[in-house]
């Protein structure tokens, strides 16, 4: 029972899901059950829902979540360097209550997913994504070492989008743009 948790990268899966579609095809024995808890604007702490929804606990309970993954990382890079030692501390604190809960399953398996590059698509109207990915390095770093000191998994998927980014012709949304067209 793997269980999304975090902010618009997890979300947004359930709309462009092929990793979960991938996931299955690879493991069909497994008879995998997931669940896409994310949100966007989530932080480890900071989860804004209407009254009466129910804390994460409760969510992850009833969903007998056996593997959680975490994607945080993003909406914290905005408090920049002032924000990472609470972000840091925040993850760990999170990742150690995590590693004593029981939600059905026994203790679950936790993995820390980075965020991912901004892409620069050089619309005038937008950034061009150097500041924000120098403020998303250092919180894919934050992570990492988050996910060594604790002794959880980690994903960067900073580092390739980031590369893949810079090295592509191709934009995103021209890609996106293109698919709903066919």
């Amino acid at each position: 029972h793997i269980c999304l948790v975090g902010n618009a990268l997890c979300e947004r899966m359930q709309h462009h899901n092929y990793w979960e579609s991938l996931l299955h095809q690879r493991f069909p024995e497994l008879e995998l059950s997931v669940r896409n808890l994310g949100f966007p604007g989530d932080e480890p702490y900071e989860r804004i829902r209407s009254e009466n929804f129910g804390n994460p606990e409760q969510h992850l309970s009833h969903s007998k979540a056996s593997v959680v993954m975490y994607f945080f990382g993003f909406n914290e890079s905005f408090d920049g360097d002032a924000g990472l030692s609470k972000f840091s501390s925040d993850i760990k604190k999170l990742v150690n209550e995590t590693k004593t809960s029981d939600f059905g399953n026994g203790t679950p398996q936790i993995i820390l997913v980075s965020p991912i590059a901004f892409e620069n698509t050089g619309d005038p109207n937008l950034p061009d994504g150097r500041e924000h990915n120098a403020r998303l390095k250092k919180y894919t770093a934050a992570l990492a070492s988050a996910a060594n000191e604790t002794g959880v998994a980690y994903v960067d998927v900073f580092t390739p989008t980031l590369s893949l980014f810079e090295r592509s012709e191709e934009h995103t949304s021209e890609l996106q743009s293109r698919q709903y067209l066919v």
